[in-house]
């Protein structure tokens, strides 16, 4: 009787949750006491989606069962009322098992509390709960612990729990039904802004599903170039037992992006000051334009406002026939057009328009925002567990408006900013400065203020590899240090005086296989020059041509971001594009992917709680639309939506998911330089004499504190002129 019962637990879950469609047949039910109008009855509902009905079929059934039958029907009760979003009747049902009670339905019981908990957002008491039963062996049971996983951002754990649970199905439709869960969790998971890089020591087949769910999910989200990254995926993992089915529906639908224009327009400095910027930007925005299909590509005109003035470029191109203007690239050149714009055509100028200014109709803003990076580090932070920080920016114009973004966000998301200092954009010596924030003589055995458990610095390479050494000098070397992108420089020879600090970056820096890899090494073959700091601006023009066809869908209430090669890319209430960066830690000079944060990224008290969060200054922004995780392959919402506040309770996971050799790190191939805040002539004299050697903690200003190397790339002034 022992082994009908354990057929019923597994069947009665797997057809539950939409596994087996009509393969559910589940043999032996009447030995179990039930009957046409019973058990058999539930199995039938349940493969129709009828899960509420199928619930009470069992429970109906528990009355003719025998003694020993009557568990496993009230277990199998309990999960299709889950299936039925019903999570006080699962309990219900699960309170019913009468003793004595056997091992294996004890460990379902422990399963079912578990998801009861993930529905109603307690994943703290999910994992304690899974802690009480072992996973290996129980298909079921791993499915339930990857969800959790997936839940908490652990992802390559999630696939590696369903890579063991693959193992353990009998028949094709399970192994399917199994592979879209991975891709599916992992598509979700990429929505909400998990890191799902491939741990540095992963194994292949994990490697292979965490890399083909990128480009599914990228593609789903109408991401160009999905053909290629599939070929390039097969070459690499050619024994990988991903079905073609899993993706073959997503070729023709990636064949065309969004609803493009008749005509674009391109409006860029080509000649002059600002020529190799505008250049750098037009390759970019060409690349992503010709991996268009043919039969879906515009028509498009570049204009040099270099040679004619913006205002005048852009009259000149609606009366050519444009509908679409891309540009200009300065804010002034922006702020201008914005007075002539009247909404004949549509407009994404690649600036942000001044506070206050009124924004037209069709009128979208699109810039690599240092501001956008500082509300992330805010939000990061807190969900990080640290409340209370201290803030070092530069005193120009950029650090302030960093410096002010960060607190407002800081502020907003329940966290404190104790101190602020600010230092002029040459200074070499931070150690008096750094003394007066951590409140320290920087003497042996001193500690830096107990009420700071952070510190922001917004900095440029040089300045940043100074900061970060003369913390130590100060005792403050445990001190977490989050930093902007400005910070690192991939080119640099020095990043291991960044030593753990935690930073964030566009995937054109960090993604070390996906579509900003492949998009990276093409850019490289044909522009050698790309590997340097116009690298960034190539990526902008690269997502500046793929929002052309996305902004009305971005903009709209149900919209999911757009993973792009600067970030993951949303449009809020007033037309401004916002990024969502990918996170790394400096690990022996290199960038890996930190640990997840403890908790989800906080929402603001002025925006609703998307994952992607968006600054609006008149209304919220709109939530974005979440694609559910098949957990029931179209069957109700609690088997298959992981909930994003349900991390918000989960420190860490207990397990080391099976299968995998995860260090919960993945080195990241950055192979662009980062852009920098503008570098004075003083910085860049004080740069060409530093020489490496050892820092004395007697003289911490000293040439041995300032090693770096002298590459006139990593002093030379930005190239992020979208960002000034």
């Amino acid at each position: 009787m022992q082994v009908n019962v354990n057929v019923l637990r597994n069947l009665a879950v797997a057809c539950a949750l939409g596994w087996l469609g009509s393969a559910c047949q589940i043999p032996g039910l009447d030995r179990l006491g039930g009957s046409e109008a019973g058990s058999e009855r539930a199995g039938r509902l349940s493969r129709q989606g009828d899960h509420a009905a199928a619930a009470r079929s069992y429970e109906a059934a528990t009355r003719s069962a025998p003694a020993d039958g009557r568990n496993a029907l009230w277990l199998a009760a309990a999960t299709e009322w889950l299936a039925a979003n019903d999570a006080g009747a699962a309990e219900h049902a699960i309170g019913m098992l009468a003793p004595p009670v056997s091992t294996a339905d004890a460990h379902e019981r422990v399963r079912i509390e578990a998801e009861i908990a993930v529905s109603r957002g307690d994943t703290q008491r999910a994992v304690a709960l899974m802690r009480e039963i072992p996973a290996a062996g129980d298909a079921a049971a791993l499915a339930t612990r990857a969800r959790i996983q997936f839940s908490t951002t652990h992802v390559p754990d999630a696939g590696s729990s369903l890579i063991a649970r693959d193992r353990l199905l009998a028949n094709t439709a399970e192994r399917d039904a199994n592979q879209h869960l991975i891709l599916d969790g992992i598509g979700e998971a990429a929505g909400r802004g998990a890191d799902i890089r491939a741990p540095a020591d992963a194994e292949a087949l994990l490697a292979g599903w965490l890399e083909l769910g990128r480009i599914v999910a990228d593609a789903r989200a109408g991401a160009l170039g999905v053909q290629r990254r599939v070929q390039t995926w097969r070459s690499r993992y050619p024994a990988h037992p991903a079905s073609d089915e899993l993706w073959r529906d997503l070729m023709d639908k990636s064949a065309g992006s969004g609803d493009l224009p008749r005509q674009i327009a391109l409006l860029l400095p080509l000649s002059g000051r600002a020529e190799a910027a505008g250049i750098a930007v037009r390759d970019g925005f060409l690349a992503a334009f010709y991996e268009q299909g043919a039969a879906y590509r515009p028509r498009l005109r570049i204009y040099d406002v270099a040679a004619r003035d913006a205002s005048s470029s852009y009259l000149r191109a609606i009366a050519d026939g444009s509908d679409f203007v891309v540009g200009p690239l300065t804010r002034e050149e922006v702020s201008g057009l914005a007075s002539l714009a009247d909404g004949r055509a549509t407009t994404l100028a690649l600036n942000f328009l001044p506070d206050g200014v009124v924004v037209p109709e069709r009128f979208y803003q699109y810039a690599l925002s240092p501001e956008d990076e500082a509300r992330q580090i805010a939000r990061r932070a807190v969900a990080d567990g640290h409340t209370a920080g201290l803030a070092l920016v530069p005193k120009s114009d950029w650090g302030r408006r960093v410096q002010t973004a960060f607190a407002a966000e800081l502020a907003a998301v329940g966290g404190q900013l104790l101190d602020q200092a600010d230092y002029a954009p040459e200074t070499a010596d931070f150690n008096e400065l750094l003394q007066k924030l951590l409140r320290t003589d920087g003497k042996r055995g001193s500690t830096p203020r107990a009420d700071a458990q952070f510190i922001f610095v917004a900095a440029q390479p040089l300045a940043g590899r100074l900061i970060r050494t003369q913390l130590r000098f100060n005792y403050a070397s445990a001190l977490p240090v989050y930093a902007t992108s400005d910070i690192y420089d991939p080119a640099g020879t020095s990043n291991v005086d960044l030593d753990g600090l935690i930073f964030l970056d566009m995937p054109w820096v960090l993604d070390p296989y996906g579509p900003a890899a492949a998009a990276r090494a093409t850019a490289e073959r044909a522009w050698p020059d790309r590997a340097g700091p116009r690298g960034r601006l190539h990526a902008f023009g690269y997502d500046a041509f793929r929002l052309v066809g996305d902004l009305r869908h971005l903009r709209g209430k149900s919209s999911t971001p757009l993973p792009g090669l600067t970030g993951r890319l949303a449009v809020d209430g007033e037309g401004r594009v916002h990024r969502e960066l990918d996170w790394a830690q400096i690990v022996d000079g290199r960038p890996v992917s930190p640990p997840p944060p403890a908790l989800p990224p906080p929402a603001t008290k002025t925006i609703p709680a998307p994952c992607v969060q968006h600054r609006t200054s008149r209304s919220a922004a709109p939530p974005r639309r979440q694609r559910r995780v098949t957990w029931s392959a179209l069957a109700t919402k609690s088997c298959r939506t992981i909930s994003v506040r349900a991390a918000a309770n989960s420190m860490s996971l207990p397990w080391t998911a099976p299968h995998s050799r995860s260090s919960r790190s993945a080195t990241a191939q950055a192979t662009s330089l980062a852009a920098a805040p503008p570098v004075s002539p003083q910085a860049n004299a004080a740069g060409s004499s530093v020489q490496r050697a050892r820092c004395s903690r007697r003289n911490p200003s000293s040439r041995a504190c300032r090693r770096d190397s002298t590459s006139s790339r990593s002093l030379a002034p930005p190239m992020r002129s979208t960002a000034t």
